[in-house]
Order: structure tokens, then C-alpha cells, then sequence
């Protein structure tokens, strides 16, 4: 690891944050990911080898610990009270991205990172009792990244890349720029749907509320400068 010559606390934080993929992985675990394979879905570019060099950097740095799951299926990162106290320091840096950080490019539409995020941020109380599943057509993807599912039920959403053996309640259909524009609030939803650039297929009744299910990005309510 590099060093700056210098005991300022910003150079010293720097030496551990400002490594690539670093502020991504914290992002991932202060947004609940504990198993390294959620971890890496949520960075999927970066390798598993490296993965496994910046958690373990993260160890040492002590924001986080590493413990055997209860079940015996592999570890578990947890973050310390100094990886939680990070959290505040990504939502500066995010609000500051959405306001200033450049247009989204072709070369960040990542499909699958997409419905990762949005999994998290799914109303299931918004959604009616039982399984809802909502199947996802990116309809500009390339055929292995073209489909996904959610499959939701309270409290709990599962992201599927292979059809999950449920009946599809009701489907998404739209290319990523513009689900990615909505998710992070440059477009408005119901402009995008009342314009069929995203089109949902299925009853009428829930393509009413899927409006109500999808909460958008953290950052989606501050506007873009």
C-alpha cells in the first residue's frame, strides 16, 4: 500500500480509501452485504483475488471482521463501528456525485448492477400478500445480461439471472439508460411509463402500483447541477 508522506488525517484515510474499488466495497457493506459473493455482485468488475486483498486491507485497517457463518457455508464480513462510521462519509460523497459527478456513459450501464441496487430498495409492504414476481427485460442488453427476476415477498427480495420457477406477476420491459436515468432520479417515472419507454405487461391493478414499489436511489431526490 502507498503511502503520501503526510500525517493529515484526510492523507492517512486516504491511504486506505482512495484505492480503486475501495470506497464501492464499503458502499456494499454499509448497504448490508455480509457474504463475499453478495459483496462482489454489488462490485462485479473487480477481480476475486483483489476483492480479497482490499477486504483483508479493511480488516487491518480495523473497519471490519471476518467470522465463519453459524452454518459452516463460508465467512461473513461484518463492519466495525469505524466501517459504520463510514457511512456518512459515502453519503457526502454520493449526494456531491449526483450534483456534480459527469453524465452517465454506455460504458456504466452495467444491467445486472442495476436490478442489485434496485433490489434493495423494493417496497415489499407496497406489494400485495405473498410472492411477487417481477421480471425485468433490459431490451438493448446482450442475451446473457438481458433478463432478470425479482422474486419478492415480505421483507425479503432475491435477485434471479435464470427464471426462478415462478409465475411472472408482472414484467418490465424498457433498454438500461433509461432505467438507470429513473433510478437515479434524472427521469421521472411515470413520464418514462406514460411514454411506454418502459412498458409493463400484466394486470392492470399492479402496473398501478408499481410506481408505489419502486423507492428509486438514495440520492434520486437531489437534483443534478
Amino acid at each position: 500500500m502507498s503511502t503520501f508522506g503526510q500525517f493529515c488525517p484526510i492523507a492517512l484515510a486516504s491511504e486506505i480509501l482512495t484505492q480503486k474499488w475501495m470506497l464501492l466495497i464499503v458502499r456494499e457493506l454499509n448497504a448490508g452485504s455480509k457474504r463475499f459473493n453478495d459483496i462482489r455482485r454489488g462490485v462485479p468488475r473487480i477481480s476475486a483475488t483483489l476483492l480479497k486483498q482490499r477486504l483483508d486491507q479493511l480488516e487491518l485497517a480495523g473497519a471490519l471482521i471476518k467470522k465463519p457463518m453459524n452454518n459452516g457455508s463460508g465467512d461473513e464480513y461484518l463492519l466495525t463501528e469505524a466501517g459504520r462510521e463510514l457511512k456518512t462519509v459515502l453519503g457526502a460523497i454520493g449526494e456531491w456525485g449526483q450534483r456534480w459527478a459527469r453524465d452517465i456513459s454506455p460504458e456504466d450501464l452495467d444491467p445486472g448492477w442495476l436490478v442489485w441496487a434496485m433490489h434493495r430498495r423494493i417496497d415489499t409492504s407496497q406489494m400485495p400478500e405473498g410472492r411477487t414476481v417481477l421480471e425485468i427485460e433490459f431490451t438493448d442488453a446482450p442475451k446473457s445480461q438481458r433478463f432478470f427476476w425479482l422474486v419478492c415477498q415480505k421483507d425479503n427480495v432475491d435477485v434471479c439471472i435464470k427464471p426462478p420457477g415462478y409465475d411472472t406477476d408482472l414484467s418490465v420491459k424498457t433498454d438500461v439508460l433509461t432505467l438507470a436515468e429513473v433510478w437515479r432520479g434524472i427521469r421521472e417515472l411515470k413520464t418514462e411509463l406514460s411514454s411506454d419507454r418502459i412498458r409493463l405487461v400484466g394486470e392492470n391493478d399492479l402496473k398501478k402500483l408499481f410506481p408505489d414499489w419502486l423507492q428509486l436511489s438514495i440520492f434520486a431526490k437531489i437534483k443534478k447541477k
